[in-house]
């Protein structure tokens, strides 16, 4: 996920793999993350879960382009956590769904996801718990060129296991 500048081609399903520096920043932050059951839902490449398997052999996956599409795949159980860098096009549906089969969903968005009339009713009803904001902005493109956009793991948290409020990785 990753906005690509002005007038440039997205990537097809909004492909674009999560640097792991982003990911091993997060996951030490994350209560009760050790041995924990986890599902990826936009299994990409295998970059997110590659880091996670540093803390838990209990993961689950989704990858539209594997055959198993998060949104008709049917899942038999519910997850501790939910960890993904979704596609920006589908964010509110990977969140709401993620929701239902977790306690606890983290998700790698741009910072203004938290803007926009469209998304205002929606944060009404989905209130976060934490903002982890990445100071460094990360490269989507595999050649180490960031774009204008500011990135934040977001952390929603029915459970109360995470620390609340906004942050710096």
């Amino acid at each position: 996920m990753s906005a690509t500048g002005r007038g440039a081609k997205r990537r097809e399903r909004d492909f674009y793999p999560t640097p792991a520096w982003c990911t091993r920043a997060i996951l030490p932050k994350l209560a009760g993350l050790h041995g924990a059951s986890v599902l990826e839902p936009c299994k990409g490449d295998g970059a997110i879960v590659r880091e996670l398997e540093k803390y838990t052999n209990d993961i689950d996956w989704a990858e539209i382009a594997l055959g198993r599409d998060f949104f008709k795949w049917t899942f038999d159980r519910r997850y501790d956590f939910v960890v993904t860098n979704p596609p920006y096009s589908l964010a509110m549906e990977f969140i709401s769904r993620s929701l239902s089969l977790s306690d606890c969903v983290v998700m790698l968005l741009p910072l203004s996801f938290l803007a926009s009339t469209k998304r205002r009713s929606w944060w009404m009803t989905h209130g976060l718990t934490a903002l982890w904001i990445l100071s460094k902005r990360p490269s989507f493109t595999g050649d180490g060129k960031t774009d204008a956009t500011d990135y934040a793991w977001f952390v929603w948290d029915q459970a109360g296991r995470q620390k609340s409020g906004i942050f710096w990785l």
